[in-house]
């Protein structure tokens, strides 16, 4: 891009040499959660995608929309987010002279609902007419809405109280907003299904069992909910995984093989789908079940009162704040970075500097959270470990802990080292040393090729009579709207892929949300999933 003249001294800035090819990976969290969700993925992105990209691979954790304002519907947080990435691309081009010429989203439970609003307004605006689509992921997001089907007084009582303690967003996550936001994001006729369409690959990842939050059947698109019968069911991983080596633990990616799990016979003695590094606690029984009535004793006087007390003060005041907020200008703030950014005209001062204190503002969030940030993951820890004991209490979910290390020390570690946002460059090697000594993190890239070389048409079936454990007595009673969400967005080219993580909590799990050695097995997983984009980059 060659020099443009200043037009003034106060209000833009020159960007003077050539700017090189980027490609922006935006990396957005869920309900309660923050950036820092979104870390062990953007390690994994940054170690093992570079070398098969010829554009540079940055990345972007919004920070705009966390906390408790995620309760302020999908509409707003995607503006925000949007604008997120608007003032990055403007300081990518200023400060690094990256130009960003193609975009991928990774959404995690809400936000991959957030993600798919977003690909709606940025098809709405022509953003893509400019900027390339490249992947579209989502780690356990509730596509279907959130419903618990379970036949008792708990999951009766949630599906009515539910709805009310999330602010907006917990309307349309439960599907009864007034503009049925959901159904009209599977709208093929709608912009949020086209711009969908726009992207090259669509991969989802969906918790098999001991996710209470997003059950499988809205993660996975479907209206069959097979490993409700857990006793009954023999679980099969796609075969010869890569093993890896995270801290002290050497593990398998969790990538289960629908075609191969198969429901057992009455007669059959299988001891049940252990994994490896089982502990003591998942093989005793009656050791589980007395931890699990002293946790539900102790803990759930706690918890029940914190999730009341904390949503419902936060659903009242996002309802009266989203009355009277101004929302960010997307189309106009796009209009001008098209015009500096993608144009002639020099990059706007002012946006520059909010860029750039809005970079500064993540590097302090990864390294602590504001008081916000603390009241709101303890909600969200308070939320999801009551429904998680309730599974295990009434022995819906027969696992109680996991194997892997201590999360408040790994976690002080992982934050000790934070990579920097636009530091994409990564060796060939097939270690990347996320600490010292043994708490490296070594994942054989090429293998993890192989593997989904061999199996990616396994991901691929849409023929659900390929699969055993789908059976008439899997398949859920849903509403009319459910229907006709999974029957549209089926139409869309996924890579599906069913997780199973052995773990207390694996909607925490599935992205190893507390850090890489947090949670081990879902580190192995999100490597895996890399591989499925370098395939991707290997083949274009």
């Amino acid at each position: 891009m060659a020099e443009s003249p200043i037009a003034s001294e106060t209000t833009a800035v020159t960007v003077s040499s050539k700017p090189k090819p980027a490609h922006l990976f935006v990396l957005v969290h869920g309900l309660l959660g923050g950036p820092n969700h979104m870390q062990s993925i953007e390690r994994c992105i940054k170690t093992l995608l570079p070398s098969e990209s010829k554009h540079k691979i940055v990345t972007l954790r919004p920070s705009s929309f966390r906390f408790w304002k995620t309760f302020d519907g999908l509409k707003l947080n995607a503006e925000r987010v949007i604008t997120d990435i608007l003032y990055e691309i403007e300081t990518l081009r200023q400060e690094n002279n990256l130009k960003v010429e193609k975009i991928s989203l990774v959404g995690y439970s809400l936000g991959g609902l957030i993600s798919r609003y977003v690909i709606g307004m940025l098809e709405e605006i022509g953003f893509f007419d400019t900027v390339e689509p490249v992947f579209f992921t989502t780690f356990a997001t509730p596509h279907v809405g959130v419903e618990f089907l379970n036949n008792n007084i708990f999951d009766r009582t949630a599906n009515a109280v539910g709805q009310y303690l999330f602010g907006y967003t917990g309307t349309q996550m439960f599907l009864t907003d007034s503009q049925s936001t959901l159904v009209s994001m599977a709208d093929p006729e709608k912009k949020y299904f086209r711009g969908l369409l726009r992207f090259q690959k669509h991969i989802l990842l969906a918790n098999v069992r001991n996710d209470r939050t997003v059950p499988f059947f809205t993660s996975f698109i479907s209206q069959h909910s097979p490993f409700d019968q857990w006793s009954i069911i023999k679980i099969k991983y796609l075969k010869d995984l890569p093993q890896v080596r995270i801290g002290r633990s050497h593990v398998r990616p969790k990538f289960v093989d629908l075609t191969r799990s198969y429901v057992l016979e009455p007669t059959s003695s299988d001891k049940g789908n252990i994994q490896e590094g089982t502990s003591f606690w998942r093989r005793n029984r009656v050791a589980r079940f007395f931890v699990v009535v002293a946790v539900m004793s102790l803990l759930l006087p706690i918890w029940i009162p914190v999730i009341l007390i904390g949503s419902s003060f936060a659903s009242i005041y996002s309802y009266i704040k989203v009355q009277f907020i101004s929302t960010p200008q997307v189309a106009s703030h796009w209009d001008t970075v098209k015009g500096s950014v993608y144009g002639s005209k020099p990059v706007d001062r002012e946006d520059a500097e909010i860029g750039q204190n809005r970079r500064a503002q993540r590097k302090k969030l990864a390294r602590h959270d504001t008081f916000k940030g603390d009241t709101s993951e303890l909600t969200e820890n308070a939320m999801e470990n009551m429904l998680y004991a309730e599974a295990r209490f009434s022995g819906k979910s027969p696992r109680i802990t996991n194997d892997d290390e201590t999360a408040e020390e790994l976690r002080e570690e992982d934050t000790e080292t934070e990579v920097d946002e636009t530091d994409a460059d990564a060796n060939s090697s097939i270690i990347s040393k996320l600490t010292k000594g043994l708490r490296a993190v070594d994942i054989d890239a090429a293998a993890n090729d192989a593997a989904i070389g061999r199996h990616l048409q396994t991901l691929k079936i849409k023929d659900l009579t390929k699969f055993p454990v789908f059976t008439s007595k899997s398949k859920l009673n849903l509403s009319e709207d459910k229907r006709y969400i999974i029957e549209n967005l089926n139409n869309i080219d996924w890579i599906k892929v069913p997780v199973y993580i052995d773990a207390w909590n694996a909607h925490d799990g599935i992205i190893a949300r507390r850090g890489p050695r947090t949670n081990t097995k879902g580190t192995a997983t999100i490597g895996l999933w890399v591989s499925i984009l370098r395939r991707h980059l290997q083949e274009n």
